[in-house]
């Protein structure tokens, strides 16, 4: 599997040197994969194999339709049941990365049913042959995993208001929806087609007493039609990621007592007895706990997103040289684009990994939901940043789905939303009761560079504000919630920018360690300078501005090299082809005997506008304008 074509003959590296740029790819490429490159090279060629392009002329339920059978091919493709996946954090990561990019129509429902339906059953359930059912189901795609969590009064945690009524006299729960703020909103069950595993978070009523919000398995969709007494009503269509959502109301819908997922600390035996000695407020959170493998899993899929974004746009501006002019790639304000979303990416990209890498080593630690918490905002916003820049340097070649970045633009709206939006995770990141300013990852060193020294100064200055009250001159929060916004946005991108440095100083490769503390440079720079009101008083702007343009430079440099560890492959799209004029001469049938165009010299090269007339003259006749 090859990846985009681009030419290496740059210099790497800010010594003036040209070193072997194979090996500072391969370098590069272990900043961003880390030690697990062969991993997820083997996952993107799987994907890739799925030939998940954009289909045209359906409608939106077709469109949606097309997300099932996609999952059970890469399921298949990968080899191994679903189960193993998701237990598995490394494949279960590279997994969400390169659906985003290679299976955009697999991603929308990947996290719900590796991270929530089958992560709930392994981390909540019992073993019971009820729940292994449900499981080898889900092992193969037959039934795709869903959590309906959301009702449509809101997600209200603790306070959701479906119930499940054990039955005593029958022993079984009964799921109901007493009022319509009580429907569960927009889980994909709408497919008639398709059979649906859910976990359904109910406040459980026993003897009539609340017990609190726990999850619960049920096979609401079965090859047979929908459980008795679910109710399912398709929503409208929404504008990005189409998926079979719905609105669900329960009518006393009997499930086995096996159905409640209370992992080890909340059950329910036999005689009809519950015993949890958790108390009832904490235990919707408690079983909550275990499934933010989808946050980050989300928020590096996003990432990856706009890595492959620039890749093409990369690709596309080095070719692109309207009227034998200057090359696109070589204009100043798209080169001030292309470095700012190189930098933002590396560092955003190389967090994902080193929390993957925590998660995968101590997930159990409870710091793990707050680093999610952290890292979903910051990683999805940057992509769409970065996504959103590419489409529109891109201009008409932008616009068209051949060219993929407006269906990843649309994944990544979905994935702003998803398993929490991304604003609410940034306010209860912020407000959490830890010191959001002593997180450090391994490796950090005692002594850090200016530039995140300046990063933290404010992120600390942030969080005394918020502890004591202090109002800041230079904050512009309106309350506790803004307060708690900026607080842990401060907080992802000082640990971004330290991500990116830490690696660097631990790159063999002197040009890779080099270019990466460039970017981790530019990144925190570019932070600090979108900050410029803030740090206004700061004595050290004027440095900030400075070699901001300084690492800028250096990575304009070197774009092709540090965008060839992107490792993204040769997609369909004509953006990411070494000659996107001819791969659109493909696209639309026409060959070089039927247009008199002189064939360009090199994969840059372009015609004069005279000549371009003159073909489109012998095409369409003397009046073509």
């Amino acid at each position: 599997m090859t990846t985009t074509d681009l030419d290496f003959g740059t210099t790497a590296g800010t010594a003036g040197t040209a070193p072997d740029t194979t090996v500072t790819v391969e370098a590069l490429r272990e900043v961003i994969f880390g030690e697990h490159g062969e991993l997820y090279r083997h996952v993107r060629d799987v994907l890739i194999g799925l030939a998940d392009t954009p289909q045209y002329g359906l409608t939106f339920a077709q469109q949606a339709a097309l997300s099932p059978p996609i999952l059970r091919a890469a399921i298949a493709g990968l080899g191994r049941p679903a189960r193993e996946i998701a237990a598995d954090t490394h494949l279960r990561g590279a997994l969400a990365d390169w659906a985003t990019v290679a299976a955009p129509r697999l991603i929308p429902i990947l996290t719900g049913h590796f991270d929530l339906a089958i992560g709930a059953i392994l981390t909540l359930g019992d073993g019971s042959p009820y729940q292994q059912h449900c499981l080898t189901e889900l092992d193969t795609g037959a039934a795709v995993g869903v959590l309906a969590l959301t009702e449509l009064g809101g997600t209200n945690g603790a306070d959701q208001q479906t119930t499940a009524t054990w039955d005593p006299a029958n022993g079984q729960f009964l799921l109901h929806t007493p009022r319509a703020e009580a429907a569960k909103f927009m889980p994909n069950v709408a497919d008639p087609d398709v059979p649906k595993n859910v976990v359904v978070t109910a406040r459980l009523i026993v003897d009539g007493q609340d017990e609190g919000v726990l999850p619960f398995l049920l096979q609401l969709r079965t090859i047979h039609g929908l459980a008795p007494g679910v109710e399912v009503v398709r929503l409208p269509e929404k504008a990005n990621g189409p998926m079979d959502h719905a609105v669900i109301r329960f009518h006393q819908v009997r499930v086995p007592r096996e159905a409640l997922l209370g992992g080890d600390w909340a059950r329910m035996h036999p005689d009809g007895r519950f015993e949890c000695a958790l108390p009832t407020r904490k235990r919707f959170h408690r079983a909550m706990g275990g499934l933010d493998n989808g946050r980050l899993d989300l928020a590096t899929s996003a990432a990856a997103t706009a890595r492959a974004a620039l890749a093409g746009l990369v690709n596309y501006s080095r070719q692109r040289q309207p009227g034998g002019g200057t090359r696109m790639s070589d204009r100043d304000a798209v080169q001030a684009d292309l470095a700012t979303g190189l930098a933002s990416s590396y560092a955003t990209s190389v967090l994902g990994r080193h929390l993957r890498t925590l998660r995968a080593t101590n997930g159990s630690d409870p710091l793990q939901v707050i680093l999610s918490m952290l890292a979903k905002p910051l990683l999805c916003d940057t992509a769409h940043d970065i996504v959103r820049t590419c489409i529109q340097r891109a201009g008409a070649q932008g616009a068209l789905r051949a060219n993929h970045l407006t269906d990843w633009m649309a994944v990544i709206e979905g994935l702003r939303v998803a398993e929490g939006e991304n604003q609410i995770m940034q306010v209860t990141a912020g407000k959490a009761r830890i010191d959001l300013t002593a997180l450090r990852l391994p490796g950090t060193p005692d002594t850090l560079p200016w530039y995140i020294d300046m990063l933290a100064d404010r992120e600390r200055r942030i969080a005394h504000g918020n502890r004591t009250g202090y109002h800041d001159p230079a904050a512009t929060a309106l309350g506790p919630d803004s307060a708690a916004i900026e607080l842990s946005t401060a907080t992802g991108e000082r640990l971004a920018a330290t991500a990116l440095f830490i690696t660097a100083a631990s790159t063999a490769d002197p040009a890779a360690a080099s270019l990466a503390t460039s970017a981790a440079a530019a990144y925190a720079l570019e932070r600090i300078h979108a900050r410029g009101a803030w740090y206004t008083a700061h004595p050290d702007m004027p440095r900030v501005t400075a070699e901001l343009r300084r690492h800028r430079a250096g990575l304009i440099a070197n774009l092709p090299i540090m965008v060839a560890a992107f490792d993204i492959p040769a997609l369909p799209g004509p953006i990411f082809r070494r000659d996107y004029v001819r791969a659109w001469q493909q696209e639309i049938g026409w060959d070089d005997a039927e247009l008199t165009t002189i064939p360009p010299a090199d994969p840059i090269h372009q015609q004069s506008g005279s000549a371009f007339r003159r073909a489109m003259r012998s095409v369409f006749g003397p009046s073509s304008q």
